[in-house]
């Protein structure tokens, strides 16, 4: 019982379990200030073609805002030029804190297609004196179809066994007579 329970809870770990980005992209300038890239961490990522999609290049930054220049690159081009029909958007946002300021920029993907899967998207951040950039790729959304079933059956089994010791735990016993000889 207790290795079925084990099995189950590991089995919904690993499909609920998620990549973060270990270690930022960082780079000094030669005045101290820091820049940083906090997403995409060089991975990939899935998604079903059709399906809308949107992925946030982050950078933290000590630096002034307007002497940072962030933008995507699809294999080497422009989004613009990449995706002519404007189905890939990029957008860019600022959120400012006392000492350090955060810059996005969205690719938004109004339909991912199969050629997406062959292109790596790259962020790339420009200052005066530095350049840094990171990685994503993009791969068809595989249906994991073996873990659900996995977890399926250990979910049943593990009801089963459950319903079993209950029902031993609970069942009336007749009361026992005692036969008198005499």
């Amino acid at each position: 019982m207790i290795v079925l329970l084990a099995v189950f809870v590991s089995l919904c770990i690993s499909v609920s379990s998620s990549n973060v980005c270990e270690t930022a992209a960082q780079n000094k300038s030669t005045k101290g200030h820091t820049i940083q890239i906090l997403y995409p961490c060089n991975n990939t990522i899935e998604a079903v073609v059709g399906s809308k999609l949107e992925v946030t290049c982050t950078v933290l930054a000590e630096l002034h805002p307007a002497e940072i220049l962030v933008y995507w690159l699809a294999n080497q081009t422009f989004i613009e030029e990449y995706s002519r029909d404007n189905r890939i958007k990029e957008t860019e946002s600022e959120r400012k804190g006392t000492e350090k300021s955060y810059l996005d920029a969205t690719l938004n993907f109004s339909k991912v297609e199969r050629k997406d899967f062959a292109v790596t998207f790259v962020c790339v951040i420009l200052s005066g004196e530095t350049d840094l950039a990171r990685y994503i790729s993009i791969k068809p959304a595989v249906s994991n179809v073996h873990s659900h079933i996995a977890i399926a059956v250990a979910v049943l089994i593990s009801i089963i066994m459950i319903s079993i010791c209950m029902y031993k735990l609970l069942k009336h016993k007749p009361p026992q007579t005692y036969v008198n000889i005499n």
